[in-house]
């Protein structure tokens, strides 16, 4: 429920045997499991120390909207970067390979994803951590765990910290502040000091708040899920409504000799003509653009509440944070 799906999850092939001979890690589970989401009083010990017994969901629990959509959004972390595919392809040089390596590692993430969802909320319930090696109480797979996903994090971080560098520095760098284009000798220099200065804020944003599940919410309903479910139908609408606006018999269009624009109307006249032309089919398509963006945009603000409500109850809870010595988990 709470941990189907988190990026950082990439040493699940072990826990389900550690989980299976083993209790739930019950003193951290006020940082971040699904019962501290969903329902605090399901993982709060009695008087004598003994934590409840495991239990499952099989609907939304009541009045548990608000650790719903904050699980919801871990799948959303998951599945999010739709935007930086494009980039992605603008890297290889043949991009067809990788539509081929995106399909089967999405197929085969959502099948594993899934499937350690289920099993993991099986065997802890409103237990289940996020991430979920860190629900293990044996402290040493806890260790096996950190150690595999420190290296997942280096090459994913690595990977997606190099696109989105580039992406900063071409897009705003380039374009508001004029600097030199990343092929000059100063442009290079430039990239190379960027480099650590991206990582070490990354770093501070990242170790300020020690509720993960709540910073995957509040990243996820944020900026990953506009930018994966609410910006491309804006965009393809946009896009439509400019191809379809276009008067050619008219004498619209672009003139690559004079490299002037023409057009015969402007602002909303044009926007309306362009939404309804292409036929039934296409209209229907503008109208589900507009359905899309509209959910996603709410879908949003609501995964934003979700988020906050989270970290405001988490944070009630006195908790350590990455930038001191002792373990965030030490909770004694």
């Amino acid at each position: 429920m709470a941990n189907s799906a988190a990026r950082c999850d990439t040493s699940s092939s072990y826990l389900y045997g550690v989980m299976a001979n083993s209790p739930p890690n019950y003193h951290i589970s006020t940082l971040g499991s699904a019962g501290s989401a969903v329902d605090p009083e399901t993982i709060k010990p009695d008087k004598a120390g003994n934590y409840p017994p495991i239990m499952h969901y099989n609907t939304i629990p009541s009045d548990g909207l608000i650790g719903a959509v904050n699980g919801m959004l871990s799948g959303v972390t998951a599945y999010a970067g739709a935007q930086l595919f494009v980039e992605f392809l603008a890297e290889m040089k043949r991009p067809r390979d990788f539509i081929k390596a995106m399909w089967g590692a999405q197929f085969f993430i959502y099948a594993v994803y899934l499937m350690s969802g289920c099993v993991v909320y099986h065997l802890q319930g409103q237990y289940s951590y996020n991430p979920s090696y860190q629900g293990v109480s044996i402290y040493a797979w806890q260790t096996v765990g950190n150690m595999v996903s420190l290296l997942a994090a280096l090459i994913s971080g690595g990977l997606y910290g190099n696109i989105g560098i580039k992406v900063f520095y071409n897009n705003v760098l380039l374009d508001i502040f004029k600097v030199p284009p990343l092929t000059t000798t100063r442009g290079k220099f430039i990239y190379a000091a960027l480099v650590p200065l991206w990582w070490i804020i990354a770093f501070i944003i990242a170790a300020a708040i020690p509720d993960f599940f709540g910073f995957v919410s509040v990243v996820a309903a944020s900026m990953l899920l506009n930018l994966t479910y609410a910006f491309p139908p804006l965009f393809a609408l946009c896009f439509d409504i400019q191809k379809n606006a276009l008067r050619g018999s008219d004498g619209e269009g672009f003139d690559p000799v004079t490299g002037r624009v023409s057009r015969i109307d402007t602002a909303s006249r044009r926007w309306i003509r362009g939404f309804m032309a292409g036929g039934p089919f296409q209209v229907a398509i503008n109208i589900w653009h507009i359905i899309y963006f509209l959910a996603a945009l709410a879908m949003s603000g609501l995964g934003m509440y979700a988020a906050i409500v989270g970290l405001v109850d988490a944070f009630k809870i006195p908790q350590l944070t990455s930038f001191s010595c002792v373990s965030p988990l030490n909770l004694g």
